[in-house]
């Protein structure tokens, strides 16, 4: 797992083809963050942690589940980080779209 860190905010990306694999492998993670956080008499906000897995492939994802300290993480769909939006599809829709939206705002029709 790679801890991308920036200010109080940390994201965590953890790469699997395989989702069981993948979701076996990220719950250990999250078992020894919390392992750590506790020796270090630090907390995690689970309302406002959220994962998102970020697919190109059709795959049902309906089980697929997160866990720290018994309390299951929620899945979010479309997610903003240090003022980008990323999808589920990855970057593209969601940067063209707010592209989009921006250069509507400043634009004037004469």
């Amino acid at each position: 797992m790679k801890a991308i860190p920036f200010t109080d905010d940390t994201v965590l990306v953890q790469r699997n083809s395989n989702l069981e694999k993948l979701q076996n492998s990220v719950n250990r993670e999250m078992t020894k963050i919390m392992d750590w956080l506790t020796a270090n008499k630090l907390s995690l906000h689970i309302s406002k942690t959220k994962y998102m897995l970020i697919t190109n492939i059709h795959v049902s994802t309906e089980s697929f589940a997160i866990n720290a300290d018994g309390f299951r993480i929620e899945r979010t769909l479309v997610y903003k980080y240090l003022g980008v939006t990323v999808d589920e599809k990855g970057l593209a829709k969601s940067i063209c779209k707010q592209l989009c939206c921006t250069i509507s705002k400043y634009s004037t029709v004469f």
